[in-house]
């Protein structure tokens, strides 16, 4: 990824396993936190966490050990793809000093009614913002 947007994301110790290793499902909790950090509480693109977001689908490929460390790890994400009421982010989780990159993968979320119970349509000023967030080209179907 070229561009993306980047959150340091600090590690708890309760994060690693037996072995040490931070659990992969944590890895999942790494990229929830990021997505909420970036997600803007006012203005353009506000409503996409206030008017309901659910997640569809995650895949991460685990690509090297990650250890218990005082250093957060970096998230990085960018948008790779926008539907009627959905939106996928490719993410990865790294350490920028080293270039080692922990796990790849994606997200894909869609904007959701609770109260109908059904998915909505993405709003303009949702669709203005995801414009405005780091763009890859998709090169998976979605």
């Amino acid at each position: 990824m070229s561009l993306e947007h980047v959150v340091d994301i600090d590690l708890r110790w309760g994060d690693a396993d037996a072995f040490g290793h931070v659990n992969n499902v944590v890895f999942f909790r790494y990229l929830e936190e990021a997505r909420a950090r970036v997600i803007p509480d006012s203005g353009p693109g506000s409503t996409i966490l206030s008017g309901g977001l659910v997640v569809a689908e995650q895949q991460l490929k685990y690509l090297a050990p990650l250890h218990y460390r005082k250093a957060p790890v970096q998230v990085g994400m960018t948008v790779d793809h926008v539907g009627g009421s959905s939106f996928r982010l490719a993410c990865r989780v790294f350490d920028a000093a080293s270039g080692t990159v922990f796990a790849e993968g994606f997200v894909a979320l869609v904007t959701y009614n609770f109260t109908t119970g059904a998915p909505r349509k993405l709003s303009e000023d949702e669709r203005a913002w995801l414009a405005t967030y780091p763009q890859e080209a998709s090169t998976t179907p979605s």
